[in-house]
């Protein structure tokens, strides 16, 4: 570690007091203009000082010392520090605090107001004295046969060019609040034309939503959010392309993040750029794992998700099965071809056997017709109390109406409820869906009013649970600027990462630093009868 952050911030204290360790904004601006290279140590000061001290109360250095363990080990569970780094950053801190005690800082953590004014009084003493010195070296080179009057004319013209100029700036300022340079700039990747453009808009209407509501209310630290929507190709390969352009086109502002509401195949694609260029990446809906996932076990730096995995929502179905329903006998059914429906399997079978119950067969079926005739024989003759579709597709429907039409009438548990769900019609009478987020929802009407009030229509179709995703996006991001020491980079990465018990509209967020994904969210719960489906309650594995 580059020690000369600690030296140089010692001296700072020296200079400005103890106050400086209330504004890690302003030290970490002090810092980077003597030792700009050393960027990685001066931002984990920054970073802990903001987390060390957010209460406002500087201990002493003793204090300190005897609570440094801790301290570390909040280091490391809250903020993503490695050991040897918090063990760096506690005894900076220490040191910071024994400069504060030989500069005039009292046991409570007070600065000694008489040692700092006088001390600051000196400086600008002598900054004084230095400027009436010159001014008065400058007037004694001058010659004094200048008349008094032509004096006091040029001096007032210069008085009053220098008014008018202030004035000028002062009227440009406030004629304009915000500069581009002055907003979030937040880019918006979706499909905004071809089969998919309604989604697309849905979804983007949600986004600029969040922005101008968090605008009415000052934005982030005194700038307003700017979504950048950009329409992405339904083609993996050229999406790709299309994200490379965007993002390397140097004529608009540089972004903060990018939110990602595509299709699936096409966020896996654009999700590998995140790292390339040191940016978030905010995934709305998706579930597969390999988006925010470079391997099995190893999370991509800078690509976080909103929604749960596949493999998280195989298991909260097992636990509503096995602790909800009462039901210890399943059949899982599943695609035969599909790594969201693979993932979701694993899960389920892993977490049934753990919560005691048994899978008493595996069946799959293709995409067009369900399931066959001796696939429902076999889940009848294995008098299976519980039947689980393990798929996000509409294809549910079709296995719904199979199953029932061979003659299985048990509960059945789906993955997802949309419009072509209810084509199964009839067949849906006793089956669950455990779902993102529903729009009978009681915490979501004042979203869903907020909504129709912006857009004179209403966004609780299909794709409800994408709009509200791409709502709590931007507040989710928002939140994470506010909470962030800088605006770029891994100042808000480690923001992102380090969100516990976020509010935000559809659930509260907690995001696990080994996914980059949410750390058992809450889920919707339907019940379908064979008329009608409701929203029963919101729940999450105890």
């Amino acid at each position: 570690m580059d020690d000369r952050p600690v030296g140089i911030a010692r001296e700072l204290i020296k200079i400005y007091g103890a106050s400086l360790l209330e504004d890690p904004d302003r030290l970490g601006q002090l810092l980077e203009d003597r030792c700009g290279d050393a960027r990685r140590e001066i931002f984990l000061l920054s970073f802990a000082l903001r987390a060390v001290f957010k209460d406002g109360v500087i201990p002493s250095a003793d204090d300190f010392a005897s609570s440094a363990e801790k301290t570390e080990a909040t280091l490391r569970e809250n903020l993503g520090f490695s050991g040897s780094d918090a063990s760096w950053v506690a005894a900076s801190i220490h040191e910071f605090l024994q400069t504060c005690a030989e500069e005039g800082v009292t046991d409570a953590g007070v600065i000694d107001a008489g040692v700092r004014d006088a001390h600051v009084a000196d400086t600008r003493l002598e900054a004084h004295k230095g400027f009436l010195q010159n001014i008065g070296r400058v007037m004694a080179k001058r010659p004094r046969t200048a008349l008094f009057r032509k004096k006091t004319l040029r001096n007032g013209l210069l008085l009053l060019f220098i008014i008018t100029l202030f004035l000028g700036l002062f009227v440009r300022i406030t004629e304009s609040r915000y500069t581009v340079r002055d907003e979030h700039n937040i880019l918006f990747f979706s499909h905004l034309s071809g089969p998919d453009a309604a989604f697309g808009h849905v979804r983007l209407k949600a986004a600029q939503l969040a922005a101008d509501q968090r605008n009415a209310s000052g934005g982030v630290k005194g700038r307003p959010i700017r979504i950048r929507p950009y329409d992405m190709p339904d083609l993996p390969e050229k999406a790709l392309e299309r994200a490379k352009e965007v993002l390397r086109d140097r004529s608009e502002p540089q972004p903060v993040a990018v939110i990602l509401a595509c299709a699936d195949d096409v966020n896996a694609a654009i999700a590998g750029l995140a790292d390339t260029f040191e940016m978030p990446f905010v995934v709305t809906e998706s579930s597969r794992m390999d988006i925010t996932m470079n391997g099995r076990d190893v999370p991509r730096l800078y690509v976080f998700r909103l929604n749960g995995d596949n493999n998280d929502k195989g298991r909260t179905a097992a636990y509503f099965i096995a602790y909800g329903l009462k039901r210890k006998r399943t059949a899982v059914v599943s695609e035969a071809y599909g790594a969201d429906s693979g993932e979701m399997k694993d899960g389920f079978i892993e977490a049934m056997r753990e919560y005691g119950g048994s899978i008493v067969c595996e069946e799959v079926w293709t995409r067009r017709g369900g399931i066959d005739r001796a696939s429902a024989e076999e889940i009848i003759a294995m008098e299976a109390d519980s039947v689980a579709i393990l798929s996000h597709g509409s294809e549910a429907a079709a296995v719904i109406r199979s199953l029932r039409g061979f003659g299985y009438g048990g509960v059945i548990i789906g993955m997802s409820f949309d419009e072509a769900a209810l084509s199964a019609g009839g067949a849906l009478g006793n089956t669950w869906w455990i779902v993102p987020a529903h729009s009978d929802d009681p915490q979501l009407l004042s979203f869903q009013s907020a909504y129709r009030d912006k857009y004179n229509e209403s966004n609780a179709g299909a794709d409800f649970a994408g709009t509200v995703f791409a709502y709590d996006s931007v507040m989710w991001t928002s939140d994470a600027l506010n909470r962030a020491p800088g605006f770029q980079g891994e100042a808000l990465r480690h923001a992102f990462m380090s969100t516990r018990n976020l509010p935000l509209t559809h659930a509260t967020l907690t995001i696990d630093p080994s996914t980059h994904g949410p750390l058992n969210k809450a889920w919707a719960l339907v019940y379908s009868s064979s008329e009608n489906a409701r929203f029963q309650r919101r729940f999450r594995p105890q």
